[in-house]
């Protein structure tokens, strides 16, 4: 709830002062006080908007005081469920698996030289195959670079005595390179492991021998660069072309200038463009024929609010979160009303429906919120924001529904 405090040029009348006044001084000093009242809102943390959570001040160990909603950073939202703890029925499990054709077998020697049980004499009799064990591990020691040399040849002409080098065959650089092997790793260890290049120079010197600058980690990640921008390409028509992508943009630092991630996804492809701007632009400038086939999921940022789509789904996680917030600011049940009703669709969305039955749910739902949305209010307050903002993209809350495999949230594109 928000905390009512009083601004300081207001002067508080004491309780004699408040008997001795008339009716209508009494109502004027209410309507003072009511003017002079200032509302406090709760701080915002990760659990009521889109602060992260390493961005929140961590209570000490003196203090313990807990975060707002009565969590700690480091205690989980997770509400209890009935599922047991561990590995759920159906997962795809991993095992580590015995092989049939191990590398190498090492015949332990057979030491006892007596029965355990009786004490006879065991030296000549022949020793049979009781048990296996197997040990999976890495050999460092063959773990080395190589390097090829390919050796072109001249001939000389014995008429003008020219000599006729044949270096067509030539697919690498003159001297000495990297080749493809290092430069796909140095690739997947910083786009992919996100890893600094002066770590995978530490690497490929203790792992492999190779002595790299960080220099040439940053050349070769632009030769990486150039040669995948057909792939790239692909990735981009691929995802313009899909049924459903997630759309979602972060802050970064590059050369020290802020930029923005923005990544482009859905569950087979994903396509991240860095650009210093946050705006529509990007989008558009990245895929100039917008998405005609797909449902856009994203978080309702200000960027999406002109998308070229077939449908659009708002992410319902920030919108939770903003829910959040306005029941801490005015513990309204409207807004814990609009909280369950999402939750509750996010639940029934994990049920097996028929595509027309899954119409019906939909409307049935953008029923049940329309209602919700035409109950009073009070203006100004977090829920007139909310329920405003929600009449805007009314639209686009329950798109999920339609189709079990569009996300009731934009986390694919966050991860």
């Amino acid at each position: 709830m928000k905390k009512s405090i009083l601004k300081y040029q207001f002067s508080l009348k004491s309780k004699e002062e408040l008997k001795n006044l008339s009716h209508e001084e009494l109502l004027k000093y209410i309507e003072n006080l009511q003017d002079n009242i200032v509302q406090e809102k709760p701080p915002k943390n990760s659990n009521n908007s889109s602060i992260s959570p390493s961005s929140e001040i961590v209570p000490t160990k003196k203090t313990s005081v807990p975060l707002e909603g009565g969590n700690n950073r480091n205690q989980s939202l997770r509400q209890k469920s009935h599922k047991s703890v561990g590995g759920q029925f159906g997962r795809d499990g991993v095992t580590l698996k015995r092989s049939d054709t191990p590398d190498e077998i090492i015949e332990l020697p057979y030491a006892l030289t007596q029965c355990k049980k009786c004490g006879v004499d065991l030296s000549s009799v022949i020793a049979t195959l009781k048990e296996k064990r197997q040990l999976l591990d890495i050999e460092l020691s063959s773990i080395a670079h190589t390097i090829m040399e390919y050796q072109s040849f001249t001939k000389k002409c014995h008429v003008c005595g020219h000599n006729n080098h044949d270096n067509s065959a030539f697919t690498v650089a003159p001297n000495i390179s990297y080749g493809p092997t290092v430069i796909a790793m140095v690739s997947y260890l910083s786009v992919s492991q996100y890893m600094s290049n002066m770590r995978i120079v530490e690497l490929l010197k203790n792992l492999f021998n190779i002595t790299i600058s960080e220099g040439s980690i940053t050349g070769l990640l632009a030769k990486a660069s150039k040669l995948s921008s057909s792939e790239i390409d692909k990735i981009n028509a691929i995802l313009g072309k899909a049924s459903i992508v997630g759309i979602d943009e972060t802050g970064c630092k590059v050369d020290g200038i802020k930029h923005w991630h923005w990544a482009f996804q859905n569950d087979y492809n994903t396509l991240i463009v860095a650009d210093k701007s946050r705006g529509t632009k990007v989008i558009t400038d990245t895929f100039k024929k917008g998405f005609k086939n797909a449902c856009v999921v994203h978080d309702n940022y200000s960027s999406y609010s002109s998308l070229e789509s077939h449908s659009e789904q708002l992410c319902l996680a920030h919108k939770m979160r903003d829910l959040n917030y306005a029941i801490e600011c005015d513990n309204t049940k409207l807004m814990k009303g609009i909280k369950t009703l999402l939750k509750e669709a996010i639940k029934d969305d994990k049920e097996s429906f028929t595509p027309i039955q899954r119409i019906t749910l939909k409307q049935e739902y953008d029923k049940s919120l329309e209602h919700l949305l035409s109950m009073p209010y009070i203006e100004s307050s977090e829920t007139h924001k909310q329920i405003n903002s929600l009449k805007k993209a009314k639209d686009k809350i329950f798109t999920f529904l339609l189709d079990e495999n569009i996300p009731p949230d934009n986390n694919g594109s966050e991860r």
